[in-house]
């Protein structure tokens, strides 16, 4: 299902033409060696100011925004969590604004996932994102 989920998304940002790449878990598991996980997240080529345009690129018919002040979380965090509606599956929608997110957006790779293009961060910007992270499990896997 998190197949699904993850074409789904991808398939509204690139209608709205909105720069994304995937990022952490679903990652690695493009990549790397396969670990649990079972939520989606994805690096915005966007600010918070730019939050209307993000909604407008997610029918609420297919994604439940999770906070109750969805403005003042996305101001406060940088993070949109949503949930898909059918699964239940969680997505996490990052803002971004350092050079390195910026300039990884671009260089993400397009990969066909049953058809459908999804774009995830490269295996050489992956690396460095874990390294920043510093996270023991980023090291270790």
């Amino acid at each position: 299902m998190i197949t699904e989920v993850l074409k789904t998304v991808a398939a509204c940002l690139t209608k709205s033409g909105i720069p994304y790449m995937v990022i952490g878990g679903q990652a690695v598991l493009q990549y790397g060696k396969p670990r649990f996980t079972q939520d989606i997240d994805i690096t915005l080529g966007l600010i918070p100011s730019e939050l209307p345009r993000l909604l407008q690129a997610l029918p609420k018919s297919l994604f439940l925004t999770l906070p109750e002040n969805v403005e003042d979380f996305v101001r406060t965090t940088w993070v949109l969590p949503v949930e898909h509606r059918e699964s239940g599956c969680r997505i996490d929608l990052i803002f971004s604004i350092t050079p390195f997110e910026r300039l990884a957006i671009i260089n993400s790779k397009e990969i066909s996932i049953e058809g459908t293009p999804v774009r995830y961060i490269s295996p050489e910007d992956l690396i460095v994102q874990k390294i920043l992270a510093g996270r023991p499990r980023d090291i270790i896997n």
